[in-house]
């Protein structure tokens, strides 16, 4: 044992301990699992990566439409599920998925700025209000530019679809029924 103290005192023996406790973790790293691509998904994407529901519960077609600040917003489906694999915020014991297609008015000649996290709620049956957990638009609308993408929603307990509304900051709503 006191072979290796005296061995310890040599700064040359610490180092090459050090040097071979770094070389070894490097190896170990090659093998550790890799992290998924934080990019995956984002609208420049060549191919959209299939989206994974898990548990799903309800899905509607509504196809209604209003205007926010001379933006036409369409809700085009709504669905309703346990969980989708491109939501990495779990909150709620389910997610009701809004898909929303966003069409610039022929008034929009500059880009246009919508902040969905505080104008957009989705209005439950007993008129409580929940914010967006998951935001899939694009926050600035271009002139001539639609865009097509969805907002997620947390609630605890499965919910009819048809009695959900979508209510925007505007005082404007689109009934889901």
């Amino acid at each position: 044992m006191s072979h290796i103290k005296r061995l310890f005192k040599s700064s040359r023996a610490r180092v090459a301990v050090v040097l071979v406790i770094l070389g070894i973790a490097v190896i170990v790293s090659f093998f550790l699992p890799k992290e998924s691509d934080p990019n995956i998904g984002l609208t420049n994407d060549p191919s959209v990566p299939t989206v994974g529901i898990t548990h799903p519960v309800a899905s509607l077609t509504v196809n209604r439409s209003t205007n926010l600040r001379d933006v036409n917003l369409t809700v085009t489906r709504v669905e309703e599920a346990g969980a989708f694999s491109d939501d990495r915020k779990q909150v709620g014991a389910y997610t009701v998925r809004v898909y929303v297609h966003v069409q610039p008015g022929d008034n929009v000649h500059a880009p246009l700025g919508i902040d969905y996290s505080s104008s957009v709620h989705l209005i439950l049956p007993d008129r409580q209000q929940v914010s967006p957990k998951l935001i899939a638009l694009p926050p600035v609308v271009f002139p001539k530019q639609s865009k097509d993408g969805y907002l997620d929603f947390p609630v605890t307990t499965q919910m009819s679809l048809a009695s959900l509304t979508l209510s925007f900051g505007n005082g404007t709503a689109v009934a889901f029924s």
